[in-house]
C-alpha cells in the first residue's frame, strides 16, 4: 500500500554509506554476483580455539563437550564489487555477546541450520584492494598473500603462501546439484582495538555436502603453527562446495575492547 506521503512521487531510498578505497568509491551494500566456495569443517579443541580468539571477548560455541568446529574455506571471487581475487578464511563458531549458552545439542543444531555467528580469525587474500576494503569497512583480519586455486576434474586444490613460506594446502572434492535460498550470517573480526560485527546474506547453487572430503597439509609459517595448535591437520568432519555463490555484505558496528 502506498502512503499519502509517497503518492505521485518516487520513494526515496536512504543514502548508503560509502568508502574511498585507493581512490575508488565503494558503496554499501557490497555485492558478490559469482564465486565458488569450498569449505572444510574440522572438529577441534574448544580450549585451544578459545585461546586463539581470547582478545575478541567472544565465547567459542561447543558442539560437543570440549569440542568446537573451525572451518577453512577457499573462495574464488569471480564477479563482485571488490573485483576478482582469492581468499582463504579460518573461522570459528561463536555465541553472540550477552546470549545465554545453548545446550550442546542445541548448539550443534544451530550450527547445522546456519544460525551461529562466525569469528574470522585469519583471512588471507591475494588482492590489495580487497585487503584494504576488508580492513577499513568490516575490520576483517585480511593480509596480503599468495593463493593458488586449481581444478583437476572434480577436485579443487588451494595453496596458501605468506611472506614466501608455505602455510597450507587444502584439497577438496567439488561438483553438486543442490541449491539453497538466502541465508543470513553474522560475522565478527577484531582490528584496531575494536570488535567489528557485520551482517551478510548468501545464496548457493551447484551445492554439495559430504562427510570427510578434504585433505589438509600445513607448512612451516607461524600462521600454520597457530592452526597446528588446534590439533590440525586431521580428517574433516564434513565439507561443502558451492559451484556458484552470491552474497551481499552490509556495514559493520564497532565495539571498543
Amino acid at each position: 500500500m502506498t502512503s499519502p506521503a509517497t503518492v505521485g512521487q518516487s520513494a526515496v531510498e536512504p543514502p548508503q554509506p560509502s568508502y574511498d578505497i585507493q581512490g575508488r568509491e565503494v558503496r554499501l551494500p557490497v555485492d558478490v554476483r559469482d564465486a565458488t566456495a569450498a569449505v572444510a569443517f574440522y572438529l577441534v579443541s574448544a580450549r585451544a580455539a578459545q585461546k586463539l580468539i581470547e582478545a575478541s571477548g567472544l565465547r567459542i560455541a561447543q558442539v560437543f563437550p570440549g569440542r568446537t568446529v573451525c572451518t577453512i574455506g577457499t573462495i574464488n571471487y569471480k564477479d563482485g564489487d571488490l573485483g576478482t581475487y582469492h581468499e582463504i578464511a579460518l573461522t570459528f563458531f561463536v555465541h553472540e555477546p550477552g546470549s545465554r549458552p545453548l545446550p550442546v545439542v542445541g548448539t550443534m543444531w544451530a550450527m547445522l541450520r546456519g544460525r551461529l555467528s562466525a569469528y574470522v580469525h585469519l583471512l588471507p587474500v591475494d588482492g590489495d584492494f580487497s585487503r584494504e576494503a576488508g580492513q577499513a569497512i568490516w575490520g576483517l583480519p585480511k593480509i596480503l598473500s599468495e593463493i593458488e586455486i586449481t581444478q583437476d576434474g572434480e577436485r579443487e586444490t588451494a595453496v596458501l603462501t605468506v611472506d614466501g613460506q608455505h602455510v597450507l594446502t587444502q584439497s577438496m572434492r567439488t561438483a553438486g546439484n543442490r541449491s539453497f535460498g538466502e541465508r543470513r550470517q553474522v560475522s565478527y573480526g577484531v582490528r584496531e582495538g575494536a570488535r567489528w560485527r557485520s551482517e551478510s546474506t548468501m545464496r548457493g547453487e551447484r551445492v554439495r555436502a559430504r562427510l570427510g572430503g578434504a585433505t589438509l597439509e600445513l607448512g612451516p609459517h607461524p600462521v600454520a603453527d597457530e592452526i597446528r595448535s588446534l590439533g590440525l591437520p586431521k580428517r574433516a568432519l564434513f565439507t561443502t562446495y558451492m559451484g556458484k555463490m552470491s552474497a551481499r555484505f552490509h556495514g559493520a558496528e564497532k565495539t571498543r575492547l
